[in-house]
């Protein structure tokens, strides 16, 4: 019997206006989720980067607020985190308890090797980020002598009793830590032959703990790849599993190993809310990808995030690894697994399959855009993932247009489910392990 439950889907977050990308400044305080992004306003491609500002009381519909912060004379305001001083440790409240946004000031400046200078500078709010002020002896960490030092993730770390910093530094992550917000100095570096690295830099950091159903640990080290000229994939997100002693993160798979947040293309700069309720870890992140973001078609808006998912650490038998479910407060129709599934707009939907090796089982839009195909290979699957579109512009349907395959070392029954919409396609293969998120061609809008 098929289950066909309410179907209300959430919203997919976008700007009133304007251009927007990296989600930044995620966090949780008195009932509301504050989701800050990179805005700008005043166009349609990337420019002067703004905080943009929106809530929302369950991560489904989103109330939009006036713009945090704007570019200065010390630069634009680029990506970076948030954090509630609950114990006034900045001495910013009089005793009180405040929210203090960290960002990246960025500014053309030569004698750099890419010629642009960035410092860490903060914002603060005394009435639950309704409005901010700089602070006034900005930066509180100043650049160090080269050009790619950004995206501040910052974070208590109960065992060791200091805030943490996390800053993109080139092709590495630096870790800074601090007792009072203001003044911080530098603990350690990871990076250097770890994982994946192209021309590109690192940036957008995350770092947090998860615990298995149980008990095993471990810390997660988020970090996305920008789009790098000669790679057609264009921008991606890695992630490391491994341990955090307040100085030094250690990974615990070989240097070489290479783990994705999401297979597809248009799952980017990756974050997740600090102070969530019951210690839940719930990200969100850009719906796009760097290789044709700026020419994607549009007349309104550009740019808009995936849905909130929920992220999970399990036991695989790789090691531990991340999986994610939906935070929609939708429920999935559970639907009959065939050969061939017609993905279908608007719905929340589920299926199980328990195919044969040689089998397989095949999603596709009405328009064939989007294909997905699962295959059956011995003890694992075969994922191929396929996006197709035709426009007046050769560059731009050969970097949006894409046929590749992945494959998931899982065996036995496989769970698939999906929200397929308006702004695209995510699915979520056995429960979370797998992630596919692939925007669809715009209407322009």
């Amino acid at each position: 019997m098929t289950n066909k439950p309410d179907q209300t889907l959430p919203e997919h977050f976008k700007a009133q206006r304007g251009w927007i990308n990296d989600p930044n400044g995620l966090v949780y305080f008195d009932g509301r989720y504050h989701l800050f992004y990179q805005h700008y306003p005043e166009g349609l491609t990337w420019g002067p980067m703004h905080w943009g500002h929106a809530v929302s009381s369950d991560l489904n519909q989103w109330q939009h607020k006036p713009i945090a912060l704007e570019p200065d004379e010390q630069g634009m305001c680029f990506s970076g985190s948030a954090i509630v001083d609950w114990k006034d440790d900045s001495g910013l409240f009089d005793g009180q308890v405040g929210l203090i946004a960290f960002y990246t000031a960025h500014r053309d400046k030569e004698g750099f090797d890419r010629d642009y200078e960035q410092d860490q500078c903060i914002a603060y709010s005394s009435d639950s980020g309704e409005t901010w002020t700089k602070y006034s002896n900005n930066p509180v960490l100043s650049n160090p002598g080269f050009s790619d030092f950004r995206d501040p993730k910052v974070f208590w770390h109960e065992e060791s009793q200091h805030w943490i910093m996390c800053l993109a530094t080139r092709q590495t992550i630096s870790f800074y830590r601090s007792k009072n917000l203001l003044d911080w100095s530098f603990c350690s570096e990871f990076g250097e032959g770890q994982g994946a690295h192209e021309w590109h830099p690192w940036e957008c950091p995350d770092l947090f703990e998860l615990t298995t159903e149980n008990g095993l640990t471990a810390w997660v080290l988020v970090v996305g790849i920008g789009m790098t000229p000669d790679i057609h994939y264009g921008s991606y997100t890695q992630y490391f599993i491994g341990d955090f002693d307040g100085i030094q993160f250690t990974n615990r798979n070989p240097a070489g190993t290479v783990l994705l947040l999401d297979e597809g293309r248009d799952y980017y700069a990756t974050q997740s809310w600090s102070d969530a309720p019951n210690q839940q870890r719930q990200a969100i992140s850009w719906f796009s990808n760097w290789r044709y973001a700026n020419e994607l078609p549009c007349s309104v808006t550009n740019g808009q995030m995936t849905l909130p998912r929920q992220l999970r650490l399990i036991e695989t038998a790789d090691g531990l690894r991340i999986a994610q479910q939906f935070a929609s407060r939708s429920e999935a129709e559970a639907i009959q697994p065939t050969d061939s599934i017609r993905l279908n707009k608007g719905k929340h939907q589920s299926t199980q399959f328990n195919l044969d090796v040689g089998e397989s089982a095949y999603f596709a839009s009405d328009d064939d855009a989007h294909r997905i195909e699962i295959k059956r290979i011995e003890e694992r699957y075969q994922i191929s993932i396929g996006r197709s579109v035709d426009t007046d512009d050769d560059e731009l349907n050969q970097h949006f247009s894409h046929q590749y395959s992945r494959e998931l070392n899982v065996n036995g029954p496989l769970h698939v489910e999906w929200i397929f919409s308006e702004a695209g396609l995510e699915m979520l293969l056995a429960d979370g392990l797998m992630s596919i998120t692939q925007r669809s061609f715009p209407v322009r809008s």
